[in-house]
C-alpha cells in the first residue's frame, strides 16, 4: 500500500515504558521515535505524537519532594510535562522540524465549542508543517493517554492510529506461561470476545496495559480509524504499519455515517466494563431504536457498576447488545429495589450507551 492514497494524519502513541527509562527520556528510543516522525514526514503524511511518560519524569526530578498523596501523580505531571516535551522538542529541531505542544483531556476533544476550537488548532498546526506533541493534561486529572489517542484520531479524521507498547501485539494466550501462543495479525473489528482473550493473555506483569489500548482501539475503529497495537522496539513499525504490513495487531475500522459521535465512544469505551445488567428482551428493541433503557428492563446485575462506570447490556438470547455508562447508583440496579415509582427510571441514556448488536 502506497502512503500517499489515503488522508495523510496519522496519530502515534507512544507508552512510558517505551519512551522513559530510568527517570529520563530513553535516548535511542526517543532518538529512534523523532527519527520516524522526520521519515513519516519525507512520505508526505501528517504525524500527530501522543507521548506517556511525564508523570515518571517528574516524579523522578522532584526526588520525593511531594508526599505520595491523592494529588502527587499531578503535581509530578506538571513537573514532567515541559521536561518531556523539552526532550521531543530538542530531537526534532535538531533535525528541522518545529513543534507544537497540546495538553488535552477528553472533553476537550468531545464537546462543543472546545472540541471545534482544537481541533482547528490541530490542523492548522499540520497545515503549518509543525509536529503536534500531545499529552493527556494529567495536571488537572490524571486519565488514559491511549483513550486520549483514540479520540485524537476521531477528531482529526485519522488515517491510522498507531499505539506503541512494549509487546507485540494482541495474543490469544499468555505468550509467558503458553509457548505456543500466537500473534493476532488481524482482526477484522473489535469484539468482546478479542477482549476474552486479551484479557488471558495479558495475565500476570508487564502486560502493557493492553485493557486501555483495547479500550482505545474501541473508540478510534467505531470512529472509523484503522487501529495497530505494536511493539516500540519493531524496526520501522511506524512506515511498516501505515504501508499496510503485516506489523503488530491490525484492528480495522468500522464504517461510520458522518462525523463521528466522539462524546458517546468515549463514555461507552473509555473504560472496560464494570458489571453486567442482565435485561429481558424488550431491551434489544429498545436498543435497535436507539431508546433508553430503564430499571424496568433489568432483571439481574453483575458485578458492582457505581454511577457513572461503564457497564455491559446483556439478554439472555443475544449476549452483549450494548455497552454504555450507566446514570443510576447500585442499589437501585437490584432488581425490587426501586420500587414501581423509579421502575422508568433510565439507566442508560441513549447518549450513553453503544449498540454491539452486530458483533460477540
Amino acid at each position: 500500500m502506497s502512503t500517499s492514497s489515503a488522508d495523510p494524519r496519522v496519530v502515534i502513541k507512544i507508552g512510558t515504558s517505551s519512551l522513559v527509562d530510568g527517570g529520563e527520556p530513553a535516548g535511542v528510543r526517543a532518538d529512534g521515535l523523532v527519527d520516524t516522525v522526520v521519515r513519516l514526514h519525507a512520505e508526505g503524511l501528517r504525524p500527530v505524537l501522543v507521548t506517556s511518560g511525564a508523570i515518571a519524569l517528574g516524579r523522578a526530578a522532584m526526588a520525593g519532594r511531594v508526599p505520595a498523596r491523592d494529588a502527587e501523580r499531578q503535581v509530578a505531571a506538571a513537573m514532567g510535562q515541559t521536561l518531556l516535551a523539552e526532550a521531543l522538542r530538542s530531537r526534532l529541531a535538531d533535525r528541522g522540524l518545529l513543534s507544537a505542544q497540546f495538553l488535552l483531556t477528553p472533553l476537550d476533544l468531545c464537546r462543543p465549542p472546545h472540541s471545534d476550537s482544537v481541533t482547528r488548532a490541530l490542523e492548522e498546526t499540520l497545515d503549518a508543517g509543525l509536529v503536534p506533541v500531545v499529552n493527556e493534561n494529567d495536571a488537572v486529572m490524571v486519565r488514559n493517554n491511549d483513550v486520549l489517542a483514540a479520540l485524537l484520531g476521531g477528531a482529526l479524521n485519522a488515517r491510522l492510529l498507531l499505539i506503541l507498547t512494549d509487546v507485540p501485539g494482541v495474543y490469544d494466550a499468555d505468550p509467558r506461561i503458553r509457548p505456543q501462543a500466537r500473534r493476532i495479525p488481524v482482526l477484522a473489528a473489535m469484539s468482546t470476545e478479542v477482549e476474552r482473550l486479551a484479557a488471558e493473555a495479558a495475565a500476570g506483569p508487564g502486560s502493557g496495559g493492553m485493557t486501555a489500548k483495547l479500550c482505545a482501539a474501541w473508540i478510534a475503529t467505531r470512529a472509523g480509524v484503522t487501529t495497530v497495537i505494536a511493539s516500540a522496539d519493531e524496526p520501522d513499525v511506524a512506515l511498516r504499519a501505515v504501508r499496510g504490513e503485516d506489523v503488530g495487531t491490525r484492528i480495522h475500522a468500522q464504517p461510520r455515517p458522518g462525523r463521528p459521535d466522539l462524546h458517546r465512544l468515549w463514555r461507552a469505551f473509555s473504560q472496560p466494563p464494570r458489571g453486567l445488567l442482565l435485561c429481558d428482551r424488550s431491551a434489544e428493541s429498545s436498543v435497535v431504536s436507539g431508546e433508553p433503557l430503564t430499571l424496568r428492563q433489568i432483571r439481574d446485575v453483575r458485578g458492582e457498576p457505581a454511577s457513572g462506570t461503564v457497564v455491559d447490556v446483556v439478554t439472555e438470547r443475544s449476549g452483549v447488545i450494548a455497552r454504555g455508562r450507566t446514570r443510576v447508583p447500585v442499589p437501585l440496579l437490584r432488581p425490587g429495589v426501586a420500587g414501581d415509582r423509579a421502575a422508568d427510571e433510565t439507566v442508560l441514556d441513549q447518549h450513553s450507551y453503544v449498540s454491539l448488536m452486530e458483533v460477540h
